[in-house]
This record gives C-alpha cells, structure tokens and sequence, in this order.
C-alpha cells in the first residue's frame, strides 16, 4: 500500500537533531527544563507571539517558533512523533515533498496559533507534527483507504481528543498544521497516482499555502491589540 523507499539518510534526521540543538541552545540562554515561563531565554526571544511580530516586525517567528519547546518533556513528545510520522511520510513521498509538507505545516501551524491566541509566547513542532498526520490522512483517502484501517485513524482521534480538551494546548496551532498537511498532502496523492510532477506538485502547492499562512499570520498578528 505504501511504497518504501530505501534513502541511506532522511530529513526526519535532520529536523530531529535541529530541535535537539535549538533547546539546547535555548537551556543555554536560561530556558527551562521543566517548561516553566522565564522572562528571558530563546523562547521568549524567538516564540511566535503577535505583539512581537507585529510591532517590532519580528516576522521570522512564524518560522522560528516551531523550532522551540517548553521543556524537555514537550520535547520528547514531539520527537518521537516526528521519528515515527517523519520517517513513515518521508518513505512513501521522499525527502523533498516531504520536506515541503513540514515546513508549510509548520507555518500553518503558526497562522492557527495566531488567530486563537496571538498573546500567547507559543512554541513547538506540534503544527508540523500534525501537518504530517493531515497529509498521511489524506493520501490514504485519496487511495481510496479508510482512516481505521490503519494507526493514523485512532491516533489522530487521540491527538484531537487531547488538543479539545487540555489546558496550555494551542489547538490553532495544531488545527492549522492539520489543515496545511492535507492540503499538500492530497495534492501529493493526486500527483502520484496520476505518475506526474510527483515532486513538483506538492512543492508548488505547500509553497502556494505556506505563503498564504505567513501572509495570514502577519494579519493575524496585528490583532494582539484587540485579543489584549
């Protein structure tokens, strides 16, 4: 059902590893191991946050604070997601599809956020990760293949279920990331099953949604006011 390539290294590797060495860098600079908010540190200075963005032009959070965690179990979380989808995505799509699937995620992720709670100092590769569950879901319904016939089905109920209903959460982000990875994610399938632009096509299209998702999280910024 789901081609296995047979690459000698990922990007899943890589995006792992970058993680590691952000919050190590970030403990560094006096981030918490146990998550608990410090008025300085990497996340502070890098999360995505509307005032941040929108006054001070710090756009580059969009993108730098899916690279961020809050602790070091927040961490291990998102890593071993992204070790287990990362690698099962990356297989059936190679390194650059796949690439592009995560980081218009990841943007995504940071629009989501941005609209819920654009005072919050919001940090995690959780849009990313649930962009990655959003365009496996949707490649697999493309082929035609039911969500409980396989893993995806109940571990996306679960992620939702715990996105719902636990405080701290950032469910934009996690909504938005969704979102982003089945756009791209469907575009992928279609792409593959007709045997044309396989790789093309879904890089155009997460670039087409990346793009929309940065311009709507500087709107989206800009209402730290309103949300004050």
């Amino acid at each position: 059902m789901v081609p296995q390539r047979t690459d000698t290294w990922y990007v899943s590797y890589v995006l792992i590893a970058a993680n590691v060495a952000v919050f190590i860098v970030g403990i560094a600079m006096g981030d918490s191991l146990g998550g608990r908010s410090t008025l300085d540190g990497l996340v502070v200075e890098a999360a995505t946050v509307g005032v941040a963005i929108d006054v001070y032009n710090e756009w580059w959070r969009v993108f730098t604070g899916g690279f961020l965690h809050h602790g070091v179990f927040h961490l291990a979380v998102n890593m071993y997601s992204l070790y287990i989808l990362g690698l099962l995505l990356e297989r059936w799509l190679g390194r650059v599809p796949f690439t592009a699937v995560y980081l218009s995620s990841l943007v995504c992720g940071s629009f989501g956020a941005l609209i819920e709670t654009p005072n919050s100092l919001v940090a995690g590769a959780s849009g990313a990760i649930f962009g990655l569950m959003g365009a496996y879901a949707a490649m697999l319904l493309t082929q035609g293949v039911g969500l409980f016939q396989t893993p995806i089905g109940p571990i996306l109920v679960v992620n939702l279920v715990i996105s719902f209903t636990v405080d701290g959460i950032s469910l934009g982000g996690h909504i938005g990331g969704l979102i982003g990875g089945a756009l791209v994610g469907a575009a992928a399938a279609q792409a593959i099953r007709k045997q044309q632009h396989t790789t093309a096509t879904p890089v155009l299209v997460a670039a087409a949604v990346a793009a929309a998702s940065f311009a709507g999280s500087l709107w989206a910024a800009s209402r730290w006011v309103e949300a004050f």
